[in-house]
């Protein structure tokens, strides 16, 4: 397309600009305050704080339950066919446990002293903080009872008596 050349755009916007009539373009504050406003509702709102809170690791399948409390931020045990983790730190062998007589499983015991301890020294000094005596075990399906049976009782003789499973829902 093409036009004369008094009759071009750009010609134009040459006379109002040298009018004064034609200025920079000049965006309305307001308007971009809202609209940046309208865009974080929307971020935040969709947004989902209730993510997974526990990771389960790739060698574990979990008993299905229809339970639906969703899970909460403890401190978290997993058990598989070799080894107990807390946090994701070995602290016993699985095989050593079944053989043993013992119901307390020494390891356990002692990270879970330790984590019990440091736990009550911070809550001296901060009252957000306390010793709930929670724990989350996440274990194998196909675990022997007995070992976690071993592992509630070590649990418990710590002070951590607010026990939790890790359950998969059905149908995920």
């Amino acid at each position: 397309m093409s036009f004369p050349a008094s009759k071009s755009p750009m010609k134009k916007v040459q006379k109002h600009r040298a009018r004064g009539q034609l200025k920079g373009f000049k965006p309305q504050l307001t308007s971009l305050v809202d609209v940046m406003t309208i865009l974080l509702i929307y971020l935040l709102k969709s947004f989902s704080a209730e993510g997974e809170i526990i990771t389960v690791s790739n060698d574990l399948i979990l008993p299905e339950s229809s339970a639906q409390k969703r899970p909460e931020l403890r401190v978290v045990l997993t058990v598989n066919n070799k080894y107990i983790l807390v946090e994701n730190k070995k602290v016993a062998d699985v095989q050593e446990i079944l053989t043993s007589d013992e119901l307390i499983i020494p390891g356990l015991e002692q990270w879970l002293k330790i984590r019990r301890e440091a736990t009550e020294r911070i809550g001296e000094h901060s009252t957000n903080t306390k010793f709930k005596g929670e724990i989350t075990i996440q274990g194998d399906k196909r675990i022997h009872f007995n070992l976690i049976k071993k592992i509630m009782y070590t649990c418990g003789q710590q002070g951590y008596n607010n026990f939790s499973l890790a359950v998969q829902k059905k149908g995920e």
